[in-house]
């Protein structure tokens, strides 16, 4: 006899074919998605996909229809396009992923892997033999060609005296409470200084941000401790009411960083607003993710489950 199961969310949406994400108010302990648009269609599609707690990510069962009544149930293995519970509260590291054989000395820096990470992910490197200068820095990918390099779109090392002979990394789970301490790239000699961080930071325009620039950074370090308002702001950019003119931030090198060194990174420190506001945000949450095994072909409407168990059934 199995375990009863309460309904504790259902939703659907119109497939672009893309993989994504859905919301969830609680860990599920089983999980269903229907194909609307493909019942009693032809070709063969899959009609409906479904997980269950204690699947490896990217698993699913599925069930086929080739366009008549006949029914086809078929399992996507481990680590395939299928469903991944996300659970973004677990603050917990990716396993190292030791498959990256270099990183170009170039602007942006690309790094050569053949089990790339996704665009949007939070990669921290380690072990970046010949720019050592970044070990241990997180950076947002922000393009992938699959199976061949990702791109750190935010990391300008084109100064850089040599590339990477090695690249492992670990995927970092994206901080729920923001804003942050982020590392810096990049920070220009100006009138209001643009400070470029390694990952998409989150800050608002107003908030108050505190610089830490060690000294083997170059003359920029003479504004170590300077706290400045953030004026505006791009993705991975801040500019600042902050003038650097006669100043310049350069990366150490990596025979420097190998005798042990700390990243140049900012910390927020608060806001000018009649109320507080960024300082609070919590963007956390659990849910599945859904790849393109399970998510439907674009325009299809898919309708999907999510259930727990009334209680855990123990020997």
């Amino acid at each position: 006899m199995g375990t009863p199961l309460s309904l504790i969310a259902k939703g659907s949406f119109t497939s672009t074919g893309a993989a994504r994400s859905v919301e969830l108010p609680d860990r599920p302990d089983y999980f269903e998605i229907f194909n609307s648009s493909t019942w009693g269609t032809a070709p063969t599609a899959v009609v409906k996909s479904w997980w269950y707690s204690g699947y490896a990510d990217g698993r699913a069962s599925t069930l086929t229809e080739g366009g008549g009544s006949a029914l086809t149930g078929t399992a996507t293995a481990a680590g395939g396009a299928g469903f991944t519970l996300v659970d973004i509260t677990d603050q917990t590291p990716g396993a190292l992923v030791a498959t990256g054989t270099a990183i170009t000395a170039a602007t942006p820096a690309v790094v050569a892997d053949a089990t790339s990470p996704g665009v949007g992910d939070i990669v921290r490197m380690t072990n970046t033999t010949g720019m050592l200068q970044i070990a241990g820095m997180d950076f947002t990918v922000t393009a992938v060609t699959a199976g061949v390099n990702f791109t750190l779109g935010y990391l300008p090392a084109a100064g850089f005296a040599a590339a990477a002979t090695n690249a492992d990394y670990r995927i970092i789970p994206a901080k729920y409470y923001s804003p942050y301490r982020r590392y810096m790239t990049a920070m220009t000699a100006a009138v209001n200084s643009v400070v470029t961080f390694s990952v998409a930071h989150n800050y608002l325009v107003g908030d108050l941000i505190t610089l830490h620039i060690p000294a083997v950074y170059g003359t920029m370090s003479n504004f170590d401790g300077v706290t400045a308002r953030v004026i505006a702001v791009g993705a991975a950019t801040v500019t600042l009411d902050l003038n650097t003119v006669g100043s310049a931030f350069a990366f150490p090198t990596s025979a420097i960083a190998a005798t042990g060194m700390t990243h140049a990174h900012a910390t927020h420190t608060g806001e000018v607003a009649t109320k507080l506001s960024s300082a609070v945000t919590n963007a956390g949450f659990i849910g599945m993710h859904l790849d393109t095994a399970v998510v439907g072909a674009n325009t299809n409407v898919m309708y999907w489950n999510a259930y727990k168990a009334d209680y855990e059934v123990t020997e």
